[in-house]
């Protein structure tokens, strides 16, 4: 088997998403900002971080905070 038909046999069974997500990082590798004459907003997100929340909307950021703090050997 050759390596293309490997690459296409690993990619056949992914999502939508996950295809949409590799074609990205495909274009974004193969065809580089400062060879299309652009230049490279470094505010710009890539992939999942797209318009996704990657948490739970009822997640509480702060609820190991003592633990963390105590790691780090602060005392209250």
């Amino acid at each position: 088997m050759t390596l293309q038909e490997q690459v296409v046999q690993k990619v056949g069974g992914l999502s939508e998403d996950n295809l949409r997500f590799l074609l990205e990082m495909i274009d974004r590798f193969m065809q580089p900002d400062v060879m299309k004459g652009k230049t490279t907003d470094i505010t710009s997100r890539i992939g999942i971080a797209k318009g996704q929340d990657l948490y739970d909307d009822e997640y509480d950021f702060d609820e190991m905070n003592p633990e963390i703090a105590k790691m780090f050997g602060v005392t209250e």
